[in-house]
């Protein structure tokens, strides 16, 4: 069975994909195949784990099955961030990030957040100013340089 459960919606030229579960070995990514939208919404807020199995897996699918003219990555998680920075082709070369998660800080109550960012508001390389409900700044839990390398490539 299955790790992944892949949801597909098409309207019009678009194909939104909502990816839910762990991508691995065992995950059956067919759901992607033979979609005819010029672009694909790949929605990752639900990706729970991506591991080297699946990591191969994932990048050897785009390159034989994505012809699209564009793929657009959003909600991506930090499990997905981490690879896209360290692994080649793992966006695909007609990719573009549209949003992501960040991992934040909050000292007041000592707890890590997940805050959704776009690429433009990580201006130089540099973790936005995030704040709590309480209007308290929250510190970026990540080494900047290293989490946002994704965006130069």
């Amino acid at each position: 069975m299955s790790s992944l459960e892949i949801k597909v919606e098409i309207s019009g030229d678009q194909a939104l994909a909502k990816l839910i579960g762990q991508i691995n070995e065992d995950s059956d990514l067919s759901a992607l195949e033979n979609i005819t939208a010029k672009t694909l919404i790949l929605d990752l807020k639900e990706v729970s784990l991506i591991n080297s199995c699946g990591i191969r897996e994932w990048v050897e699918f785009q390159n034989q099955h994505f012809d699209f003219e564009q793929v657009i990555y959003e909600n991506c998680p930090q499990v997905i961030i981490e690879q896209m920075n360290i692994v080649a082709g793992f966006i695909h070369k007609n990719g573009k990030i549209k949003s992501f998660y960040a991992p934040y800080f909050n000292e007041f109550t000592d707890e890590e957040v997940k805050i959704l960012l776009t690429p433009q508001e990580v201006v130089d390389g540099k973790a936005p100013v995030k704040k709590d409900a309480e209007d308290r700044e929250l510190e970026f839990d990540e080494i900047e340089a290293q989490y946002f390398n994704f965006l130069n490539k």
